[in-house]
């Protein structure tokens, strides 16, 4: 099954990050263009925002 790049606006992706609290500096979605729909979609699904302890 052939899927094609997603040539879309990558704001939706990058709104649901921010609405997980990833901001745009944290993880540019621009950087993977070329993937399909369902391979951002699997990014942003999997995306964790975890907090570093202080050592």
């Amino acid at each position: 099954m052939y899927e094609p790049d997603y040539d879309g606006d990558m704001k939706y992706y990058q709104d649901q990050l921010a609405k997980k609290g990833i901001t745009k500096d944290m993880l540019n979605m621009d950087n993977y263009a070329g993937l399909t729909a369902r391979e951002l979609q699997s990014i942003v699904d999997s995306v964790q925002l975890v907090k570093k302890e202080a050592v």
